[in-house]
């Protein structure tokens, strides 16, 4: 019986690829077989990669400006979870159909708005 007792040794990686149409995604392995449409980089493997931008003309990494498209899109989530909490204040209106009731959930629907503003 034959045992090997080689070290493990850990894979090192050099390169790493952005995507050119997003100058986001980032790929270490396996190597992409279209490179055409990517940037291939120097890897750091210390550099926390997510939530930046890649600019290929400096070489360097900048912060991800969020999208008006991208931001509206975070409040609508937000918002639906805001909103379950007026559903109950929207069920004692309908229940009770008191100017208290119906206050109370107009106020509640209104501070969900105004925590998750639309840009």
């Amino acid at each position: 019986m034959i045992v090997n007792h080689a070290p493990k040794t850990e894979e090192v990686f050099d390169k790493a690829y952005v995507d050119i149409a997003t100058c986001r995604s980032v790929q270490v392995w396996p190597v992409p077989e279209d490179l055409e449409n990517w940037y291939e980089i120097d890897f750091d493997p210390t550099f926390k990669y997510m939530g930046k931008i890649y600019d290929p003309n400096t070489d360097t990494w900048g912060a991800v400006v969020p999208t008006i498209e991208a931001h509206n899109a975070k409040m609508v989530k937000a918002r639906q979870k805001g909103y379950v909490l007026t559903d109950k204040l929207f069920m004692e209106w309908q229940f009770d159909q008191t100017d208290e009731a119906k206050d109370n959930w107009l106020e509640a629907v209104a501070r969900v708005k105004t925590d998750f503003p639309f840009k």
